[in-house]
């Protein structure tokens, strides 16, 4: 059914030559260490940002923007560019941040941050030790599937009496679990519930996620998760002006699930063609580890995107999903230059060991784009 189905997971970053960096036109991008997808969970719900992301510097801090996070925390948010400072007015509490300095004041007393605040593609991202130290907020990094927890003492106190239930990764789940099928979570919406499901192969077997699921350890599906985020994060991040075709396919090989072999071509022509078609992009992927499915002989878990195409002759074939696509999938031609887009999909994930649940990668490269099985919407 799909010409380009296949395992993948992946290890690095985007690949990158030695050469090219430097004359690429002043009119682009520079060229830009590719992120892992982090997943911002505040308050039980997972937010999706409108644009900049949260991402770990050189230095190991995890960043985070503030504004969108405050917000969430119900705090007032204001920023005077003139000088370049951020106020945050929460809980009666007034902190002042500068951008550029280490140097908070917090109702008149200054802290020091262990980095600054700064600016990232217009928003103004801080440490997470600031989310705790200046909001009063409870602050946990789960690197197992990369993602960040912060819990107001409000918000604890519903989950210590009982007002609120959690999954396993601190997501709160609806109060009316009406599905056979899902196990409904607060912040997905009900249009990605009812987002199909294909078949690659045909035996009768299924198993729904509310099921499936628990055979699996948070461990195992951490794992799973993880797998997902990195191979996006190859698969989504890619620059006709430093992607290598040998490279991309050696750091896709070692992401598959695979019985060993797996043909070169397909992913060398990916890459040429993203040579060819002038290709900037940048994206993440979000896979929810409660959804995990058996469906007729393949395992797929739901996954929320987050992408744009920065540079393009062609901007709806981005990527290997959308690069001339097999019949059952699509190049999406919605896709406008530089606008933020959010999709769901299915990921279809492959084994061949007996021990399946500590050994499922990515099984295709095509995901995103599946005809009638996604949802997308630009965001705001």
């Amino acid at each position: 059914m799909f010409k380009k189905t296949l395992m993948a997971i992946i290890v690095g970053t985007t690949v990158f030559t030695s050469a090219g960096v430097a004359s690429a036109a002043t009119s682009l991008p520079e060229v830009r260490k590719p992120s892992l997808a982090i997943d911002l969970i505040v308050d039980g719900k997972r937010v999706t940002l409108p644009d900049t992301e949260p991402y770990i510097d050189d230095a190991g801090n995890t960043m985070v923007p503030i504004r969108f996070v405050s917000e969430k925390l119900g705090a007032d948010v204001k920023w005077d560019n003139g000088k370049q400072i951020v106020t945050i007015i929460h809980k009666g509490n007034t902190i002042v941040m500068p951008v550029g300095s280490k140097k908070v004041t917090v109702n008149g007393s200054e802290i020091t941050l262990d980095t600054m605040a700064i600016k990232k593609e217009s928003r103004v991202v801080v440490p997470l030790r600031f989310v705790s130290e200046t909001l009063n907020t409870e602050v946990k990094w789960d690197g197992a599937w990369s993602a960040v927890n912060i819990v107001s003492p409000e918000y604890q106190s519903k989950i210590d009496n009982g007002a609120v239930t959690l999954d396993r990764w601190g997501r709160e789940l609806r109060a009316n679990q009406n599905s056979d099928e899902w196990i409904l979570m607060s912040d997905t919406p009900d249009n990605v519930y009812k987002i199909g499901k294909y078949k690659i192969t045909h035996t009768d077997t299924q198993r729904p996620a509310k099921d499936y699921y628990n055979l699996f350890s948070k461990e195992d599906l951490d794992r799973i998760v993880k797998n997902i985020k990195e191979y996006y994060r190859l698969a989504l991040n890619v620059d006709f002006r430093s992607i290598n075709p040998t490279n991309y396919f050696q750091q896709s090989f070692k992401l598959q699930g695979s019985n060993g072999y797996l043909n070169p071509t397909p992913f060398t022509n990916t890459a040429n063609f993203i040579k060819q078609n002038k290709v900037i992009s940048e994206g993440y992927a979000y896979p929810d580890p409660t959804t995990l499915y058996y469906f007729h002989g393949t395992v797929f878990m739901r996954t929320k995107f987050k992408f744009r195409v920065l540079n393009a002759n062609d901007y709806s074939q981005f990527n290997m999903d959308s690069i001339d696509p097999s019949a059952s999938s699509e190049s999406p031609k919605w896709v406008k230059k530089g606008q933020w887009y959010e999709t769901y999909s299915d990921v279809s994930l492959f084994t061949n060991h007996q021990d399946f649940q500590s050994t499922l990668k990515i099984g295709s490269t095509e995901n995103m784009f599946v005809k009638e099985y996604y949802v997308h919407k630009e965001l705001k």
